[in-house]
């Protein structure tokens, strides 16, 4: 890397610090979205397994096996599955650093291009996030400054590492060809190779996409080619970060698109060939992410996202960077360049800040996991009727120890699902039950009594089980979710009282969220502020009782307070938009 003095060491490292700290607070405060539960459901497959099943997905393997690794290192709280990704995001941030000194001829441009990336409210959302974007855009960096040293092996270590991070990473290599055909930056020596480099990246890229040829998934939705909305909503990530695809360029992206290319053109007659290359580099990613939107492409982008232009991050910034730079070098624009680094860096900050503030902290599927953890003892069978929800369900069931004493003798083997497609249900029903005299049925946002057609016509699982076994408990809550317990012995009684006291997740909740408590039988739950009761619950049976935040509670300090036990506090606050 290039050499620097003590005083840009100390930059470099306070500037880190700050990313560090914007990217690690309220790390695991915020629930797992079901993308994140489905990293951790397939690394916790067997190696080969994770393999094979990485290839039928539409995304590479190299963070899968990282990330398999690493949670065998760190276990799988919310905190510490997005950690890896925190820990990938720093050295992308200091790679933006050394990749903008390599492309500019004034030295304040790396310094301000990672700064604009450290107070990044959409690249901090994505540094956060348990999957493999954090990954791919550290190597797609290290790709650039790999090209931009002439280090052959380094760039093909790194494209290698972009693209099997994330497809989108063979983009990042295909710029630099595109650039190289087009202004033949490497010469002699260094030109053999960087072809063969980009030949090695091909090669090993190619091996496992063979692998991955007769297994991915295919989409069969209508491709949606809108170039349009590919390049506003680039725009208005990187600008303002506008997560949603929007009709148009919002009053803040059309100021500060403005000013980047403003600036990059004021540059351009000192530094023509590295202005080129980042312009490349900011144009290429959305004309191919459009051309992959064309119908007839069987793996195409669908539903366009935020997240698919992070890999591109170190373009955008470094030509924030760029751009900031040309404008302080002349005097007469110098007023410009530092009101719009100043505006980018308390708009940036505001956006951070704002999104931070309305964060849900809905506890999820955490509380349902303890409560499948506390009513079962060992032994017991367990159906789970989850649907799609089954990544949350394991990820919660492996993780509900973090929060509640856990049954020491339960196991995760006697959770199992029920298919939802058979010709003939009452013979899939004995044959799944047949060897259980007693079982619990938990249904998650899922239905089990949904009707399946047999050659007799409409037969519901649910009514299968309720004519052949006897229903001993049963409650239910919130949408769609219940716990049932099934016995075919005749004379048998439900004679478990559950004294085990499941306590709140949540430590902050907003207007729609539930607070959740798991209570003994005959117990009284209030919900108190200052003293007076808001809402009271109770039950005959152990229940996981669940109070509904309303937009009309004050923001506050609250108590759910079990009569005669316990007591749990947390906050209900109103995001700005609430």
């Amino acid at each position: 890397m290039s050499r620097v003095s003590h005083k840009e060491k100390i930059l470099l490292i306070l500037i880190l610090l700050l990313a560090f700290q914007l990217r690690v607070k309220d790390l695991g405060n915020s629930p797992v979205r079901w993308d994140e539960a489905y990293s951790v459901w397939e690394a916790q497959m067997g190696f080969l397994e994770m393999t094979e099943f990485t290839a039928r997905d539409v995304h590479p393997p190299l963070y899968f096996w990282l990330f398999h690794l690493w949670l065998r290192l760190t276990g799988a709280s919310e905190f510490a599955i997005r950690s890896i990704s925190v820990f990938f995001a720093l050295p992308g941030i200091l790679l933006v650093y050394f990749a903008t000194l390599r492309v500019s001829k004034q030295k304040i441009a790396a310094p301000l291009a990672m700064l604009l990336i450290t107070v990044s409210p959409f690249h901090i959302h994505w540094s956060q996030d348990a999957r493999m974007y954090a990954l791919a855009m550290m190597f797609a960096t290290l790709t650039i400054y790999a090209y931009l040293r002439s280090k052959a092996g380094l760039l093909a270590i790194a494209g290698i590492g972009a693209t099997l991070s994330h497809y989108f990473g063979g983009i990042i290599v295909g710029a630099i060809v595109v650039y190289e055909v087009i202004f033949r930056r490497e010469q002699g020596r260094n030109r053999r190779q960087w072809r063969l480099a980009i030949a090695f990246i091909v090669a090993v890229c190619l091996i496992w996409g063979v692998y991955a040829a007769g297994l991915i998934r295919t989409d069969d939705s209508l491709a949606t080619f809108d170039p349009k909305a590919t390049f506003v909503l680039m725009a208005n990530v990187f600008a303002a970060y506008v997560a949603a695809p929007p009709d148009d360029l919002t009053l803040a992206t059309k100021l500060i698109t403005f000013i980047f290319f403003f600036g990059l053109v004021c540059g351009w007659r000192d530094n023509p060939r590295n202005i080129s290359f980042i312009m490349l580099g900011c144009l290429i990613p959305p004309t191919i992410i459009s051309i992959l939107s064309l119908p007839g492409f069987p793996v195409h982008v669908n539903e366009l996202q935020d997240r698919h232009f992070y890999l591109f991050s170190p373009f955008a910034y470094i030509g924030f960077g760029l751009s900031i730079a040309a404008l302080l070098r002349r005097r007469w624009l110098r007023p410009v360049g530092i009101i719009a680094f100043a505006g980018m860096m308390i708009f940036h900050s505001v956006n951070a800040q704002k999104r931070n503030d309305s964060r849900y902290f809905r506890d999820d599927f955490r509380s349902l996991a303890a409560a499948v953890e506390a009513l079962t003892t060992a032994g017991d069978q367990v159906f789970i009727i989850s649907g799609r929800h089954t990544p949350f369900l394991s990820y919660h069931l492996d993780r509900v120890g973090y929060d509640v004493p856990r049954n020491a003798d339960a196991s995760r083997e006697n959770v199992v699902g029920i298919p939802v497609h058979a010709a003939d249900v009452p013979a899939m029903m004995e044959w799944i039950v047949a060897g259980y005299p007693r079982f619990w049925v938990v249904e998650i946002e899922a239905h089990l009594d949904e009707p399946h057609l047999s050659p007799a016509g409409p037969i519901e699982r649910m009514d299968w089980l309720d004519d052949t076994h006897n229903l001993l408990y049963r409650f239910d809550f919130g949408w769609n979710n219940s716990f049932s317990y099934y016995s075919r012995i005749e004379g048998e009684i439900f004679d478990r009282n559950n004294d085990e006291v499941i306590a709140p997740v949540v430590t902050e909740a907003r207007p729609g969220d539930f607070v959740r408590i798991g209570a003994p039988a005959g117990s009284k739950v209030h919900l108190m502020r200052q003293g007076q009761v808001v809402e009271t619950l109770s039950s005959d049976t152990w229940r996981l009782l669940q109070f509904y935040i309303h937009a009309h509670y004050p923001n506050g300090d609250y108590t759910l307070h079990i009569e005669d036990k316990q007591s749990y506090s947390f906050r209900v606050t109103h995001s700005p938009a609430g």
